[in-house]
């Protein structure tokens, strides 16, 4: 029997719907002449999805036999029953062949299919495997006296009393065993119903966009003006493959009122602050790396004054610039790193360190203690937990989902328990649907009544009809031969054409768009829409080439960055190298302090490596030796090497042993190169080696520090800077714009005259110079873009260090189009400089 909504007023009756999405859109829909009445409270049927009715029923009417399994009591079932088969060490991991499993069990029993009587084929491998899973899982439920919920159908229809009414809406999917629960209700009494929505007579329109970017954005356009005509209205937007993109569909959802837009998708993972919390707990752990300590050292999550917290995130980037951030939270901890941070943070120490303690030497327990544990680390840890109800909840859920593990994994590790959690977290968050406003779909059978406009994209003809989706553990032929959902191209394009005309029938009006690019391959629409009106293409322009109404029309104001009002810059000759490259970025880093996160590398990053060549070539250099004296300081190559590498390495040395004897290997024929080299150049002698002088040049007054100067035959000198890339020359001393400017610096305001600026590349293969020079002083060519009047290219240089010192005092922040490099990555968030680009090639409504 078939009740139309608007007629149904028994609010005691039940109504089963698909899923809970589906509950929340009737109740919503049934609702709508109280919400359109702006009444503050009504009455409503109770609405339960199928599974939670079942589980009420059972509950009711299961006597002795207890509670199903929860589905995340079945799946830790399965993914132990898989992890302990003999076929587990051919898997690639446990958690995809047991949702498999747990999948293909179901569909077994929902077509009334018994387990224990199916054989598998010779050539059915994986049947095989899998009915050997099913007996171990049997076995497991029967000893344990569990019941899993996919026996509750076939065994209630005995135990329930029939009578009184039940409505069904949305529930179309038919299957033996729900048939027959359902007949054998109707054939004893009850009254079933299905509840329908009146037919809407949609205006239908197909949309063509470029790409699935453009086309993302028409759709969230024409959402807003469809909200902005019509503040009442409820839009669906489906975008398939909703979680893949959902940085992009966060970006768009920015310009419609938070309260006003729901994304199915977001997981209680994606809340910061739980998120926080998980990353924290693998501290208690026994492998979490530095990484790890490094994020909870900059969380805003944990408890702390502010001073506390900026001395936490300072620490972090210095300790990123040492080499114990190599090693992992728990080696680091006792090689000092407990220590410091007593010294820096000690609110922070002492609440990392009773946090440990209440972790202590426990190394297995059971979910439901691990429950206990992590709730006290947590809160000696200082965690601020979700600032929302429903969130709090909703962790708490799921710590209580973890303890309810206990019967089913036993004792554990931390790292399983940890594990545990964070599949329990990627559960829907549970947010309650708007009642107005823009609900992101993740599919077309998603969409319940009740909604105004609706627009689904990515409707090509490779996505729609639905390609046939077995399951890959049971035999296509016995999926085939009991009609299993989707195992046949007929039958997935009869659930395809099912879907969308139950859409077509429900929508006021509707939009199906498909983008004519996918990645580098041109697309066709689906045969389903391809006889629908088109929309023209000056309403597709309007669409992808304006803003949503909501958002403000875009305001530029003129920010300038001031004068500099100080004469003397932390930045040093490298503020200057910044100012030619990019002058935005020079202000950010040299004057306002901005600096990027170190980032964590395996081995000696080459900063660090440069660092320890500079180190051991002091050393070894000291004393100002002569040509003739370095011959003889072979020698001290090992005690350089050794006094060098002891600082950086610090107390990681033990820990790092293997990595400190190839660093001993490399800088030892380094400076064995540098050596070799040095014999092949005109006699000189060292003046000085690592010298530190301030250099006023224009405004500015800068603090120099040079690698090397050498004294040559005619009493000239030589300025030497050392590079440790094996690309570095001194290219970037002859362009229009000064980009390296130490060595320039110094030797264009050097009191002595100064006849050679060289750069020495050091490698362990050989020693190689770059540069100007007189003739025959240094082996090799000089560089072809340096002036051969050597006054005259110390005036050049004087010049343009004038003019950058110059750009610099007074506020020059430009970014230069052809040579942004310098402003992206780390610093694009406070350059803006792809937003910049974009407004300079015409493109910013894209942004």
């Amino acid at each position: 029997m078939v009740a139309h909504a608007s007629a149904h007023t028994e609010r005691s009756t039940p109504i089963v719907t698909s899923n809970a999405l589906a509950a929340e859109q009737w109740e919503m829909y049934l609702s709508a002449r109280a919400i359109a009445d702006g009444e503050r409270a009504w009455e409503t049927p109770p609405l339960k999805p199928y599974a939670a009715w079942l589980d009420d029923l059972w509950l009711e009417h299961a006597g002795d036999r207890g509670p199903a399994l929860s589905p995340n009591q079945s799946l830790a079932l399965w993914r132990r029953v898989v992890a302990e088969s003999a076929e587990s060490g051919d898997l690639i991991g446990h958690t995809g062949a047991a949702r498999w499993a747990a999948g293909a069990w179901g569909l077994l029993h929902r077509w009334q299919i018994d387990p224990a009587e199916e054989r598998a084929q010779p050539q059915q491998v994986d049947y095989r495997a899998f009915l050997s899973w099913c007996r171990v899982y049997r076995a497991w439920l029967d000893g344990h006296g569990f019941v899993d919920r996919a026996e509750i159908e076939a065994a209630l229809p005995p135990r329930v009393p029939a009578q009184g009414r039940l409505v069904l809406a949305d529930l179309d999917e038919t299957y033996p065993a729900r048939a027959t629960l359902l007949g054998a209700l109707a054939a004893r009494g009850m009254r079933l119903e299905t509840l329908a929505v009146p037919a809407a007579d949609a205006a239908r329109h197909a949309a063509r966009l470029a790409d699935a970017a453009d086309e993302l954005r028409a759709a969230f356009t024409w959402a807003a003006q469809r909200l902005a005509a019509s503040p009442r209205a409820r839009i669906a937007l489906v975008v398939p493959n909703a979680a893949r993109r959902g940085h992009e569909i966060e970006r768009l959802a920015a310009d419609l009122p938070p309260e006003e837009c729901w994304i199915e998708g977001r997981t209680l993972a994606d809340e910061p602050s739980i998120g926080a919390a998980v990353e924290a707990l693998a501290l208690a752990g026994g492998h979490a790396a530095y990484a790890t300590f490094g994020r909870w050292l900059r969380s805003p999550f944990f408890t702390g004054t502010g001073k506390e917290r900026f001395a936490r995130a300072r620490l972090d980037t210095e300790l990123r610039a040492e080499l114990r951030s190599q090693l992992s939270f728990r080696t680091a901890y006792r090689a000092g790193l407990s220590e410091l941070l007593a010294t820096r943070a000690p609110d922070s120490a002492r609440a990392l360190a009773a946090a440990l303690d209440a972790v202590g030497d426990i190394r297995r327990a059971t979910p439901s203690r691990w429950g206990h544990v992590i709730t006290r680390f947590l809160a000696e840890l200082g965690w601020q937990p979700p600032s929302t109800r429903r969130a709090l909840l909703a962790w708490q859920g799921t710590l209580d989902e973890l303890a309810r593990l206990t019967p089913i994994a036993g004792e554990i590790s931390l790292d399983a328990a940890l594990a545990e959690l964070k599949r329990l977290l990627e559960r829907s968050t549970g947010a309650p649907l708007p009642v107005r406003g823009v609900h992101v779909l993740a599919r077309v059978d998603d969409v319940g009544p009740g909604y105004d406009a609706v627009w689904v994209t990515g409707f090509t003809d490779a996505a729609w009809p639905q390609p046939p989706q077995g399951n890959p553990l049971l035999p296509l032929a016995l999926q085939r031969a009991h009609g299993m959902p989707y195992s046949t191209p007929r039958d997935a394009q009869e659930r395809s054409a099912h879907a969308l005309d139950r859409l077509v029938r429900r929508s006021r009006e509707l939009v199906i768009s498909w983008p004519a690019r996918v990645y580098d391959y041109e697309t066709e629409p689906s045969p389903a829409i391809r006889d629908w009106p088109v929309l023209a293409a000056h309403q597709i322009e309007a669409l992808t080439a304006g803003r949503p109404l909501r958002t403000a029309a875009r305001e530029t104001l003129a920010d300038r960055a001031p004068p500099l009002e100080a004469t003397r810059l932390a930045g040093g000759t490298g503020a200057l190298g910044r100012q030619a490259r990019c002058p935005l970025r020079a202000f950010y880093q040299d004057r306002l302090g901005a600096r990027q996160l170190e980032p964590l590398a395996f081995g000696v990053p080459a900063r660090l490596r440069g660092i320890a060549v500079h180190r051991a070539a002091e050393s070894l250099l000291a004393g100002e030796p002569t040509q003739a004296e370095l011959a003889a300081k072979g020698g001290a190559v090992a005690p350089s090497v050794e006094r060098a590498l002891a600082k950086l390495f610090g107390r990681a040395r033990p820990h790092l042993a293997a990595l400190y004897e190839l660093e001993v290997e490399q800088l030892q024929r380094t400076l064995a190169a540098l050596l070799r080299a040095e014999l092949t150049r005109a006699p000189f002698r060292v003046r000085a080696v690592e010298q530190r002088s301030s250099v006023a040049i224009g405004p500015l007054t800068l603090d120099v520090r040079i690698d090397r100067v050498d004294e040559l035959a005619d009493g000239t000198l030589a300025i030497v800077d050392y590079k440790t890339s094996e690309r570095a020359t001194s290219g970037e001393w002859f362009g229009p714009r000064l980009r390296d400017a130490q060595v320039p610096l110094y030797a264009s305001q050097s009191a002595e005259r100064v006849s050679a600026a060289v750069v020495a590349r050091l490698t362990p293969a050989e020693a190689r110079y770059f540069g100007f020079w007189p003739e025959a002083t240094f082996p090799g060519r000089t560089a072809k873009g340096a002036n051969p009047d050597t006054q005259a290219q110390l005036a050049v240089w004087r010049t343009q260090l004038e003019e950058l010192a110059a750009e610099l005092a007074r506020g020059d922040a430009r970014i230069f189009v052809d040579d942004y490099d310098d402003a992206s990555g780390a610093y694009a968030p406070l350059t803006r400089v792809f937003e910049q680009l974009a407004l300079t090639r015409g493109s910013a409504a894209r942004w």
